[in-house]
């Protein structure tokens, strides 16, 4: 027979099942509302995300472009470490050049100079004469040795000396213009001509004996013994007037027309040289206009060396050396 007590703890038992399983129903209740109102958030909360970061991604440059552009300016300026350690330096690219000039023969390379910094104050005094648009214009120096005046008027000093530097024909020239007048051979024949030098320096002796033949042969054409030495004075030198006995004088001719006369100036070769002799420092010494001022017949075949300096204004100034020497412009 079931006792009561035993009744009793059956339906107490029976009653802390049933709220546990009440509760377990609310617990669950409780999840399921919780995970709906989750779920209800998450579809917007993630379209959200995903366009912001669509935006973010649109407005972001593109990581490989940048660097390739990084890349790029990096090339750009990248000097050879070979030849230069410092980029941004413009002494150390003077020195580069300083030291390659250093090795060379030709005489009229010069090293090229910094160009200067924008902003940079320049003093006008040493503004160069191509920048202000005149030729520069200096007081010639008479007394210079290459500067030295002969002509008719003029006769070679009795005390002159010089130092020669025989050439490849044989002839010889004042040691001093020699390597100017090597460039300036060396020049012409780049550019695919050929000049020839046909007459440099001559001693008193051999200037003595060209005047005398020049002077029979215009007695021969019926000049009487006067007039001969005057009219050939035109054309050839009285001895002790011939810048050849200076030794800075040469006859340079194409090798497709070797006579000295007029028909030279139509020649490759000096219309070569009537453009660029003054760049080596030498000058037409009788232009076609000139002839009462230089004495002189019109030679273009014969190139007087002067300097670099002065050849350069000479030309700018479309004077001959005489003109130059009294300050004519």
């Amino acid at each position: 027979m079931i006792k009561a007590s035993q009744i009793k703890k059956v339906l107490i038992m029976n009653q802390g099942e049933v709220m546990m399983r009440s509760r377990g129903k609310r617990v669950r209740r409780r999840r399921r509302r919780r995970s709906r109102g989750l779920g209800n958030w998450f579809l917007p909360v993630s379209a959200l995300c995903f366009l912001l970061a669509v935006c973010i991604m649109g407005f972001k440059p593109d990581a490989s472009a940048q660097g390739d552009s990084t890349s790029l300016a990096k090339t750009a300026y990248q000097p050879n470490s070979s030849t230069q350690t410092n980029p941004d330096s413009a002494t150390d690219t003077l020195k580069v050049i300083e030291q390659g000039a250093s090795t060379q023969t030709d005489p009229n390379f010069f090293p090229l100079q910094p160009e200067p910094s924008v902003g940079t104050q320049q003093d006008p005094s040493s503004t160069s004469p191509e920048a202000s648009g005149s030729p520069k214009t200096t007081t010639p120096d008479k007394d210079s040795w290459n500067l030295l005046l002969v002509n008719p008027w003029n006769p070679l000093p009795t005390d002159y000396s010089l130092s020669l530097t025989e050439l490849k024909n044989g002839l010889s020239v004042d040691s001093r213009c020699y390597p100017d007048l090597q460039a300036m051979m060396d020049a012409c024949r780049a550019d695919g001509l050929s000049p020839v030098i046909c007459s440099a320096y001559r001693t008193q002796e051999y200037q003595e004996k060209l005047f005398q033949n020049k002077v029979d042969r215009l007695i021969a054409q019926g000049y009487s013994e006067a007039d001969a030495p005057v009219e050939a004075g035109k054309s050839v030198a009285v001895p002790g007037t011939s810048e050849h006995q200076l030794g800075l004088a040469v006859d340079i001719v194409d090798i497709n027309n070797q006579h000295l006369d007029e028909t030279q100036e139509s020649t490759a070769v000096q219309k070569w040289l009537m453009e660029h002799s003054w760049e080596y420092g030498f000058i037409l010494r009788y232009p076609n206009d000139k002839s009462e001022i230089t004495g002189i017949i019109y030679e273009p075949w014969h190139y007087r060396y002067v300097g670099h300096e002065d050849a350069e204004q000479i030309h700018s100034l479309g004077v001959c050396l005489e003109e130059y020497l009294e300050g004519v412009s």
